[in-house]
């Protein structure tokens, strides 16, 4: 069981916000009970940072951060120059970000965890 987990998904899971749907919550949960890998990558971490200082989603970056660090099923992952190199290959997502995410998932050779439609219907990446 290896993921990579985007923004929203990682935020509302750790607010426990409605929002995340029962089967993508329930992946998290099957992944930190059986002992899977869930990727996050920094850009995910940078894409937080916004939504908490922006104040869209009350929550504590730092909280979130340090519980990431600490829980063994999670490792956050950077993006580097092979990960650029995927980017460069996603031709059917516009949005920079969800495409350095849909890239880092197929670096890896992990589905994702998203609700984002556009990802979704790209047929870019493995859904979960």
């Amino acid at each position: 069981m290896l993921y990579v987990i985007d923004t929203h998904v990682l935020i509302w899971y750790f607010t426990g916000n409605k929002r995340l749907s029962s089967d993508l919550k329930m992946t998290i949960d099957q992944v930190r009970q059986q002992g899977g890998r869930i990727l996050v990558p920094t850009i995910v971490l940078a894409e937080a940072l916004v939504v908490a200082v922006k104040g869209r989603v009350v929550f504590d970056i730092d909280q979130l951060y340090a519980q990431i660090q600490t829980e063994p099923e999670f490792r956050i992952v950077g993006f580097d120059a092979d990960i650029f190199a995927e980017t460069l290959r996603i031709q059917k997502i516009p949005e920079i970000h969800d495409r350095i995410i849909a890239a880092t998932a197929r670096f890896y050779g992990a589905s994702l965890l998203t609700k984002d439609g556009i990802i979704r219907l790209s047929d870019e990446v493995n859904m979960s």
